[in-house]
């Protein structure tokens, strides 16, 4: 799979810039997000300033289709979001061989101004969610 991403043919229509970085990355500020037909429904946010950085994302949706949460319109103002089909919301996963311990982090998701081109990752005090929350349960 690496050498699918060391190739990666975009535009600058296709950047997405996060001002403050993803926590814990804060100098990588410029991602593309790929999508592969055989990774569906997952997602990948790569960094295209010649790091090997990337995530693994998923809209959270998919698989709580309750979440919802508590993001202040403070944290939201630097995205400069006008109407809500602006938004992209996406949430790291981390992926496990066994599909029953891939967790996703619910409490720092990716909220993306689509028209705007911008992004950040913000962290949400609800413990409502965790940040290794399964993305499959036991039947």
């Amino acid at each position: 799979m690496g050498d699918f991403f060391e190739n990666l043919v975009y535009s600058k229509n296709d950047i997405f810039t996060f001002p403050a970085g993803i926590p814990g990355f804060e100098k990588n500020k410029e991602f593309v997000l790929v999508s592969l037909p055989d990774y569906t429904p997952f997602e990948w946010l790569v960094c295209i300033d010649g790091t090997r950085l990337r995530f693994a994302v998923i809209n959270p949706l998919l698989f709580n289709p309750n979440y919802s949460p508590d993001i202040k319109k403070e944290q939201l103002e630097d995205l400069e979001i006008k109407k809500a089909e602006d938004i992209l919301m996406y949430v790291i996963v981390t992926i496990s061989e066994n599909p029953l311990q891939s967790t996703a982090n619910l409490t720092g998701p990716i909220v993306i101004n689509r028209s705007k081109r911008i992004g950040k990752q913000i962290i949400v005090d609800d413990d409502r969610y965790s940040t290794q929350e399964p993305l499959l349960r036991k039947k």
